[in-house]
């Protein structure tokens, strides 16, 4: 019961493992970082638009039926 395992590459398996998953890791928090800038682009002005009345409502000079 107290055999020892055969020696093998056990030391450059588990460090090109750990390779892996570290780049992998790299990827994901690049990606998810990437998605969040993309979201963040164009979803809200950060100035609000100058209206040239003031905002006030402008009844129109004709009186028409707008059909959707």
């Amino acid at each position: 019961l107290d055999a020892e395992p055969p020696p093998g590459p056990a030391l450059p398996q588990a460090a090109s493992g750990g390779l892996v998953g570290l780049i992998f890791a790299v990827c994901l928090v690049g990606f998810m970082l990437y998605r969040m800038k993309k979201k963040d682009e164009g979803s809200y002005s950060l100035e609000e638009p100058k209206q040239a009345n003031g905002g006030a409502y402008q009844k129109p000079s004709k009186q028409e039926e707008f059909y959707a």
